[in-house]
Protein backbone atom coordinates (compact mmCIF):
# COMPACT_ATOMS: atom_id res chain seq x y z
CA UNK A 1 0.00 0.00 0.00
CA UNK A 2 1.22 3.50 -0.82
CA UNK A 3 1.25 6.43 1.55
CA UNK A 4 -1.89 8.56 1.61
CA UNK A 5 -2.32 12.24 2.48
CA UNK A 6 -5.61 14.11 2.64
CA UNK A 7 -7.19 17.22 4.15
CA UNK A 8 -10.33 17.10 6.26
CA UNK A 9 -12.35 19.39 8.50
CA UNK A 10 -11.08 18.85 12.08
CA UNK A 11 -14.55 18.57 13.62
CA UNK A 12 -15.57 15.99 11.03
CA UNK A 13 -12.46 13.96 11.80
CA UNK A 14 -13.08 14.33 15.54
CA UNK A 15 -16.61 12.99 15.05
CA UNK A 16 -15.32 10.06 13.02
CA UNK A 17 -12.92 9.09 15.81
CA UNK A 18 -15.42 9.69 18.61
CA UNK A 19 -18.00 7.44 16.99
CA UNK A 20 -15.54 4.56 16.71
CA UNK A 21 -14.55 4.90 20.36
CA UNK A 22 -18.00 5.37 21.87
CA UNK A 23 -19.75 2.56 20.01
CA UNK A 24 -17.04 0.08 21.02
CA UNK A 25 -16.80 0.80 24.75
CA UNK A 26 -17.30 -2.21 27.00
CA UNK A 27 -16.73 -2.98 30.66
CA UNK A 28 -13.11 -3.87 31.45
CA UNK A 29 -14.12 -7.49 32.11
CA UNK A 30 -15.42 -7.97 28.56
CA UNK A 31 -12.92 -8.84 25.84
CA UNK A 32 -13.11 -6.62 22.75
CA UNK A 33 -10.68 -5.16 20.19
CA UNK A 34 -8.25 -2.81 21.92
CA UNK A 35 -8.03 -0.45 18.95
CA UNK A 36 -10.18 1.45 16.49
CA UNK A 37 -9.39 1.79 12.79
CA UNK A 38 -9.01 4.95 10.72
CA UNK A 39 -8.99 4.30 6.98
CA UNK A 40 -8.96 6.08 3.65
CA UNK A 41 -10.21 4.67 0.37
CA UNK A 42 -11.47 5.95 -2.98
CA UNK A 43 -15.24 6.07 -3.28
CA UNK A 44 -16.98 3.33 -5.24
CA UNK A 45 -17.40 5.64 -8.26
CA UNK A 46 -13.73 6.68 -8.15
CA UNK A 47 -14.58 10.38 -8.01
CA UNK A 48 -13.90 11.19 -4.35
CA UNK A 49 -11.98 10.01 -1.34
CA UNK A 50 -13.67 8.56 1.72
CA UNK A 51 -12.48 8.58 5.33
CA UNK A 52 -13.80 5.74 7.45
CA UNK A 53 -13.62 4.72 11.08
CA UNK A 54 -14.40 1.37 12.68
CA UNK A 55 -15.00 0.51 16.30
CA UNK A 56 -16.09 -2.86 17.67
CA UNK A 57 -17.09 -4.02 21.13
CA UNK A 58 -18.70 -7.23 22.32
CA UNK A 59 -22.29 -6.02 21.92
CA UNK A 60 -22.03 -3.24 19.33
CA UNK A 61 -19.87 -2.06 16.45
CA UNK A 62 -20.01 0.93 14.16
CA UNK A 63 -18.65 2.27 10.89
CA UNK A 64 -18.60 5.96 9.94
CA UNK A 65 -17.98 6.99 6.33
CA UNK A 66 -17.48 10.62 5.26
CA UNK A 67 -16.73 11.83 1.74
CA UNK A 68 -13.95 14.32 1.08
CA UNK A 69 -13.85 17.16 -1.41
CA UNK A 70 -12.23 15.44 -4.36
CA UNK A 71 -9.93 12.44 -4.64
CA UNK A 72 -6.60 12.93 -2.79
CA UNK A 73 -5.36 9.45 -3.65
CA UNK A 74 -6.48 6.41 -5.60
CA UNK A 75 -4.76 4.15 -3.06
CA UNK A 76 -6.32 2.77 0.10
CA UNK A 77 -4.63 2.99 3.50
CA UNK A 78 -5.53 2.35 7.13
CA UNK A 79 -3.97 2.82 10.58
CA UNK A 80 -5.20 1.48 13.93
CA UNK A 81 -5.30 3.71 17.00
CA UNK A 82 -5.57 2.77 20.64
CA UNK A 83 -8.79 4.09 22.18
CA UNK A 84 -6.95 6.50 24.49
CA UNK A 85 -4.99 7.99 21.60
CA UNK A 86 -8.15 8.31 19.51
CA UNK A 87 -9.87 10.15 22.37
CA UNK A 88 -6.89 12.49 22.84
CA UNK A 89 -6.69 13.23 19.12
CA UNK A 90 -10.44 13.92 18.88
CA UNK A 91 -10.13 16.34 21.81
CA UNK A 92 -7.20 18.15 20.17
CA UNK A 93 -9.10 18.43 16.89
CA UNK A 94 -12.10 20.02 18.61
CA UNK A 95 -9.78 22.76 19.98
CA UNK A 96 -8.59 23.90 16.54
CA UNK A 97 -11.40 25.75 14.77
CA UNK A 98 -15.07 25.21 14.04
CA UNK A 99 -14.99 27.20 10.81
CA UNK A 100 -16.41 25.15 7.95
CA UNK A 101 -13.41 25.85 5.71
CA UNK A 102 -10.78 24.77 8.26
CA UNK A 103 -8.74 21.72 7.34
CA UNK A 104 -6.14 19.55 9.02
CA UNK A 105 -3.67 17.47 7.06
CA UNK A 106 -3.63 13.71 7.62
CA UNK A 107 -0.85 11.40 6.46
CA UNK A 108 -1.11 7.60 6.66
CA UNK A 109 1.97 5.48 5.98
CA UNK A 110 2.54 1.74 5.87
CA UNK A 111 5.94 2.18 7.57
CA UNK A 112 6.63 4.48 10.50
CA UNK A 113 8.09 7.83 9.38
CA UNK A 114 10.06 10.39 11.37
CA UNK A 115 8.47 13.83 11.53
CA UNK A 116 9.74 16.94 13.29
CA UNK A 117 7.39 19.35 15.02
CA UNK A 118 8.28 22.79 13.65
CA UNK A 119 7.21 24.53 16.86
CA UNK A 120 9.37 22.44 19.22
CA UNK A 121 11.96 20.85 16.95
CA UNK A 122 11.22 17.50 18.58
CA UNK A 123 11.21 14.49 16.21
CA UNK A 124 8.56 11.77 16.43
CA UNK A 125 8.00 8.48 14.63
CA UNK A 126 4.64 7.15 13.55
CA UNK A 127 2.32 5.77 10.87
CA UNK A 128 -0.29 8.49 11.40
CA UNK A 129 0.37 12.21 11.46
CA UNK A 130 -2.26 14.91 11.85
CA UNK A 131 -1.07 18.47 11.28
CA UNK A 132 -2.71 21.83 11.89
CA UNK A 133 -0.97 25.01 10.68
CA UNK A 134 2.73 24.53 11.59
CA UNK A 135 2.30 21.90 14.31
CA UNK A 136 1.40 18.24 14.61
CA UNK A 137 -1.65 17.43 16.71
CA UNK A 138 -0.56 13.80 16.79
CA UNK A 139 2.11 11.45 15.48
CA UNK A 140 1.13 7.87 16.33
CA UNK A 141 2.33 4.35 15.63
CA UNK A 142 -0.09 1.79 14.24
CA UNK A 143 -1.70 0.11 17.25
CA UNK A 144 -2.29 -3.14 15.33
CA UNK A 145 0.74 -3.55 13.05
CA UNK A 146 0.19 -7.28 12.54
CA UNK A 147 -3.46 -6.98 11.52
CA UNK A 148 -4.91 -8.86 14.49
CA UNK A 149 -8.28 -7.18 13.98
CA UNK A 150 -8.35 -7.02 10.17
CA UNK A 151 -10.94 -9.81 9.90
CA UNK A 152 -13.25 -7.88 12.23
CA UNK A 153 -13.12 -4.68 10.15
CA UNK A 154 -13.70 -6.69 6.97
CA UNK A 155 -16.68 -8.46 8.50
CA UNK A 156 -18.10 -5.10 9.60
CA UNK A 157 -17.89 -3.87 6.00
CA UNK A 158 -19.81 -6.93 4.83
CA UNK A 159 -22.56 -6.54 7.42
CA UNK A 160 -22.87 -2.76 7.10
CA UNK A 161 -23.02 -2.78 3.30
CA UNK A 162 -25.77 -5.35 2.82
CA UNK A 163 -29.34 -4.04 2.84
CA UNK A 164 -31.52 -6.45 4.79
CA UNK A 165 -35.19 -6.54 5.65
CA UNK A 166 -37.00 -4.22 8.04
CA UNK A 167 -37.44 -5.67 11.51
CA UNK A 168 -40.34 -5.08 13.84
CA UNK A 169 -38.83 -6.24 17.10
CA UNK A 170 -35.35 -6.81 18.50
CA UNK A 171 -34.10 -7.36 22.03
CA UNK A 172 -31.10 -5.17 22.87
CA UNK A 173 -29.12 -4.20 25.92
CA UNK A 174 -30.23 -0.80 27.24
CA UNK A 175 -26.56 0.23 27.44
CA UNK A 176 -26.25 -0.09 23.68
CA UNK A 177 -29.02 2.46 23.18
CA UNK A 178 -27.14 4.97 25.33
CA UNK A 179 -24.08 4.52 23.11
CA UNK A 180 -26.09 5.53 20.06
CA UNK A 181 -26.92 8.86 21.72
CA UNK A 182 -23.20 9.63 21.87
CA UNK A 183 -22.63 9.41 18.13
CA UNK A 184 -21.49 12.68 16.52
CA UNK A 185 -22.51 14.17 13.20
CA UNK A 186 -25.34 11.70 12.67
CA UNK A 187 -29.13 11.80 12.38
CA UNK A 188 -31.94 11.42 14.89
CA UNK A 189 -33.57 8.32 13.39
CA UNK A 190 -32.26 4.74 13.47
CA UNK A 191 -33.44 2.72 10.47
CA UNK A 192 -32.99 -0.91 11.55
CA UNK A 193 -32.47 -3.79 9.14
CA UNK A 194 -31.47 -7.42 9.39
CA UNK A 195 -28.01 -8.54 8.34
CA UNK A 196 -26.66 -11.77 6.89
CA UNK A 197 -25.46 -12.71 10.39
CA UNK A 198 -28.28 -14.06 12.60
CA UNK A 199 -28.63 -12.13 15.84
CA UNK A 200 -27.02 -8.96 14.47
CA UNK A 201 -29.01 -6.02 13.13
CA UNK A 202 -27.75 -2.91 11.35
CA UNK A 203 -29.00 0.57 12.23
CA UNK A 204 -28.37 3.40 9.77
CA UNK A 205 -28.24 6.67 11.72
CA UNK A 206 -27.85 9.60 9.37
CA UNK A 207 -25.92 9.56 6.09
CA UNK A 208 -22.52 8.60 7.51
CA UNK A 209 -22.93 6.11 10.35
CA UNK A 210 -24.02 2.47 10.54
CA UNK A 211 -24.22 0.63 13.87
CA UNK A 212 -24.09 -3.15 14.13
CA UNK A 213 -26.01 -4.29 17.20
CA UNK A 214 -25.96 -7.74 18.76
CA UNK A 215 -29.36 -8.95 19.89
CA UNK A 216 -29.78 -10.56 23.29
CA UNK A 217 -30.51 -14.27 23.00
CA UNK A 218 -33.76 -14.47 24.88
CA UNK A 219 -33.49 -18.00 26.32
CA UNK A 220 -29.85 -17.35 27.18
CA UNK A 221 -30.77 -14.10 28.93
CA UNK A 222 -33.24 -15.85 31.23
CA UNK A 223 -30.89 -18.74 32.05
CA UNK A 224 -27.67 -16.80 32.57
CA UNK A 225 -25.99 -17.13 29.24
CA UNK A 226 -22.46 -17.65 28.00
CA UNK A 227 -21.75 -13.92 28.04
CA UNK A 228 -23.39 -13.18 31.41
CA UNK A 229 -26.36 -11.54 29.70
CA UNK A 230 -28.49 -12.84 32.56
CA UNK A 231 -29.81 -14.34 34.64
CA UNK A 232 -32.74 -12.21 33.77
CA UNK A 233 -36.40 -12.25 34.51
CA UNK A 234 -38.82 -13.55 31.92
CA UNK A 235 -41.15 -10.77 33.00
CA UNK A 236 -38.73 -8.31 31.35
CA UNK A 237 -39.48 -9.78 27.93
CA UNK A 238 -42.56 -9.83 25.73
CA UNK A 239 -44.20 -13.21 26.04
Amino acid sequence: MADVTFAINPIVLANVLTNAVEISKEASSIQAPEAVLLAYQPSADGLAGQVMSYGCGRYAAGRTVVTLDGLPSTDAMSVSLGRDHAIELASALRKTSRAADTRVGVNLTAEAVQRTNQETGVPSWGNLAVGYKDAYLAVLHDADPHGKYDAIWQRMDELASVTGDSVGGVTLQVGILSRLQKMKGVGEVADIRTTQLPGVVAAKIGPTFVALLGEINRPSYVSGGRWSDGPGDAANLWR
